[in-house]
């Protein structure tokens, strides 16, 4: 039986025990139905790592998303991490196509390399890809850190900007109708970055620093030569497509290299 949206309240557990690391599990919630204990809770874990915001904008921002992705610490339960969606028609834009926004996405440095989130999201895309299955299934992500855009470029076969080939046309095209309507002012096409000033929130300092070792990783120097300003809240503007193979696809993919390993 395929699970709808309303069912994406169950829970993803992640394998991070096996390697000693502290692990997470992912929560599917409507924004609507999150407590203020909860909003207050993630507003928290967004200050330790972003600078230039106030409680009334993370909120107002909050409140434009449809559903959240909450990773609780497996043990405590209690909230460590968030991710925010926004399910988008494209047909004003002029394609027989979803859109799904990834809003702020933070998870406390004590969690990070679980892949609960990875894993609850792929299953979030693919339902919706399972509700229309002739037609294509957009991920629309920015990122100002490495760590968001490795997500994406690690996980899904069909992603832009990558370093194997230049973006085609047709997502090129996808890409600047969805950014340029949502960032008007700020979308640079011929760049593909979204450029705030420098009022505008971004990381603290340090928080996904790129140091001479990450910087080997071709997929990381990628992303730094894409968006060279990143650490003064420049965002990379991303697009992966979602297809029904993909969680096949992702378990032989995961299965193979641990066996490998």
């Amino acid at each position: 039986m395929v699970e709808t949206s309303t069912d994406l309240n169950s829970r993803v557990a992640d394998s991070a025990t096996r390697t000693g690391r502290r692990s997470v599990f992912a929560e599917f919630k409507t924004v609507t139905r999150l407590s203020s204990v909860e909003i207050e809770r993630m507003y928290a874990i967004f200050s330790k790592y972003y600078i230039n915001h106030n409680r009334e904008q993370f909120t107002s921002d909050l409140f434009e998303k449809d559903q959240v992705i909450l990773l609780r610490d497996s043990e405590q339960k209690t909230i460590q991490g968030f991710s925010t969606l926004l399910k988008v028609d494209l047909k004003p834009f002029g394609y027989q196509a979803t859109g799904i926004y990834s809003g702020d996405t933070v998870l406390e440095k004590e969690y990070w390399g679980n892949k609960a989130l990875g894993i609850a999201f792929l299953k979030y895309l693919w339902i919706e890809k399972v509700k229309k299955p002739t037609q294509p299934v957009y991920w629309f992500l920015i990122s100002k850190g490495y760590k968001t855009y490795l997500l994406m470029a690690n996980n899904f076969k069909t992603h832009f900007p990558r370093i194997e080939k230049s973006t085609p046309t047709h997502y090129k095209n996808v890409m600047d109708s969805f950014y340029g309507h949502r960032f008007s002012k700020s979308y640079k096409a011929e760049l593909g970055t979204i450029q705030f000033d420098h009022t505008a929130c971004s990381l603290k300092e340090k928080v996904a620093e790129i140091s001479e070792d990450l910087f080997q990783n071709k997929k990381i120097q990628f992303f730094a030569k894409m968006n060279p300003h990143w650490d003064r809240g420049d965002e990379l503007a991303c697009i992966a497509e979602m297809t029904l193979w993909m969680p096949l696809q992702y378990f032989l993919k995961k299965t193979f290299f641990k066996k490998k390993t």
